[in-house]
């Protein structure tokens, strides 16, 4: 019986083919063996990256993010911060898309990231936004 030899770039082609190619690409669960991706990188902040705002208003970020799993559930973790990048969540486990900062001084550089997280344990992290207030 001939053994089969398959080369990596081979077997990279293959699972590129059979899972897609992404930035996520799919991570193995430990429990039984599935396969579970990380929820798709969160996109479409509002306010929209580098926007100005108006301190007597309310700010409230909001973003859309989805899993590609069916029946995940996705929570969130979002960072803001007037230092770039953003290190020290502001609020963790966040069950909607969206966070209440409130009225913010003017005349600063706010920067925020969103962190979603399924019930599997994969995250991916959103770029890095910001927001100018006068």
């Amino acid at each position: 019986m001939k053994k089969l030899l398959v080369s990596l770039p081979v077997i990279c082609l293959m699972l590129c083919l059979l899972y897609g190619c992404s930035e996520e690409g799919p991570t193995i669960n430990n429990e039984g063996g599935t396969t579970n991706q990380a929820p798709n990188q969160p996109k479409s902040p509002h306010p929209s990256d580098s926007s100005h705002i108006d301190t007597s208003s309310i700010v409230v970020l909001t973003w859309y993010c989805t899993d590609p799993d069916p029946g995940d559930t996705v929570k969130y973790d979002i960072y803001i911060s007037n230092t770039n990048p953003p290190v020290t969540p502001a609020a963790t486990n966040l069950v909607n898309p969206s966070y209440g900062v409130g009225i913010v001084q003017g005349g600063l550089t706010y920067y925020w990231k969103v962190v979603a997280k399924d019930q599997k344990g994969a995250s991916t992290t959103s770029s890095t936004w910001r927001f100018y207030t006068y």
